[in-house]
């Protein structure tokens, strides 16, 4: 009986173990833009945005510090997103002069030609103006919320790169959050000159 309780404490030793290695093991959600030297925990990551005439650029998200950011993460079958989007534009409109940027990604499959004319839609009823793209693994799993999947995503960058806000759905109240997130932000970043 002895050897029986000495062996289950072993296991239960080990099983506790390995446990607490997994732990260590897993790097944590970025909360930070990559820096461009490569420095911090988080890895540059690439992603290929479409500008509203349709045109490609590849932009590594370290690219995007120095700005005050807002990455929107939607579904274009998504009715909430359809009426947060014409808000996310009037806040471009509003502060890009300051600079403050948005980039869209869509959850939305880019090989697949019907979500392809859903987005088109989309984007078309919406009227978004700033740049767009599909979401990508890496991204998702670096910023998007862990523990809740829903649509749409709004996550802030300071201008510093680090993360300041994220919010799941959209309401007036994360709408006013997220306004006053991106002017605290602004105020607090460098100031730039307008561009033309």
């Amino acid at each position: 009986m002895n050897n029986q309780l000495k062996t289950i404490f072993q296991t239960a030793i080990l099983a506790f173990s390995l446990a607490m290695i997994a732990v260590v093991a897993v790097p944590a959600k970025a909360q930070d833009l990559p820096k461009a030297d490569g420095s911090g925990d988080t890895p540059d990551m690439l992603v290929e945005l479409y500008s509203p005439t349709g045109a490609a650029k590849n932009v590594k998200l370290s690219s995007l510090r120095g700005k005050v950011v807002l990455m929107d993460i939607f579904w274009s079958r998504c009715p909430h997103c359809e009426e947060h989007a014409p808000q996310i534009v009037q806040l471009y409109n509003q502060y890009r002069q300051r600079g403050f940027t948005v980039i869209g990604l869509a959850t939305d499959r880019k090989e697949n030609r019907e979500d392809l004319n859903n987005l088109k839609g989309f984007l078309e009823r919406t009227k978004i103006n700033y740049p767009v793209g599909f979401l990508t693994g890496e991204i998702r799993f670096n910023y998007a919320d862990a523990k809740d999947g829903g649509v749409p995503q709004i996550i802030i960058f300071g201008a510093d790169g680090k993360m300041v806000l994220r919010e799941v759905g959209w309401t007036p109240a994360q709408a006013d959050k997220v306004k006053k997130a991106i002017e605290a932000q602004l105020a607090k970043a460098p100031a730039r000159k307008p561009s033309k």
